[in-house]
């Protein structure tokens, strides 16, 4: 993705910020490109300025250290994930069809961008406690869309008792388990797989409570 954010050669009219932005924005790309690949102990700043075509002096200009352009590239592409994801399922004509819609999207994005996703699930642990904080966010995230379907659904069909406890935890931490491993067997067998076993996932943890308490 950096090659598309390069700026002009030559003169241009870009603003400092604009510069800025497009410089961080190349930075968040190459630093997700390079963990994803070395992992993140195996990357150094090098790598990442070197991959993003930008001086070690506008690295700096943006970021403190490599921790610090790791967790805000995990917090950019999460974010746009969620949103894409939120947006997709907004799109969709009831909730069935939202997790139906939801599903495609997320196995279709990981097998896009499988190295920036490793990146994203895999080497946020090597960051020690930062990164379980940084992975503690995108959960309480993800839980909270699960919980906005649940509401969604249960206006659609009210007598549908609301799921126990920490069943949107549940449902999120198995979905990034089968999103891994796609990524980690990387066929096309096991992308298809996980699309099917995410709609089951968060079909079960939608509907499968209502046969418990029946």
């Amino acid at each position: 993705m950096t090659a598309h954010r390069k700026l002009p050669k030559g003169p241009h009219s870009l603003s400092r910020d604009e510069v800025a932005g497009t410089q961080r924005a190349r930075l968040v790309d190459a630093v997700l490109e390079n963990v994803g690949a070395r992992g993140y102990l195996g990357t150094t700043v090098g790598h990442i300025t070197a991959t993003a075509g930008v001086s070690r002096t506008s690295f700096y200009q943006q970021f403190t250290d490599k921790q610090d352009a790791f967790l805000a590239a995990y917090r950019v592409l999460s974010n746009d994930f969620i949103d894409q994801g939120v947006a997709v399922a907004a799109a969709a004509p009831d909730p069935l069809a939202a997790v139906a819609a939801c599903g495609d999207f997320l196995v279709d994005y990981v097998h896009r961008r499988p190295t920036a996703v490793r990146a994203v699930l895999l080497e946020i642990f090597a960051l020690g406690d930062a990164g379980l904080q940084a992975r503690e966010e995108v959960l309480r995230a993800g839980e909270a869309v699960f919980d906005r379907t649940v509401l969604w659904l249960r206006s659609t069909e009210p007598a549908l008792p609301a799921p126990p406890p920490f069943t949107a935890r549940a449902v999120v931490a198995a979905t990034i388990e089968l999103i891994t491993q796609a990524i980690w067997q990387a066929t096309e067998d096991a992308y298809d797989q996980a699309r099917e076993a995410v709609r089951h996932v968060w079909l079960l943890g939608l509907f499968g409570h209502q046969s418990l308490t029946r």
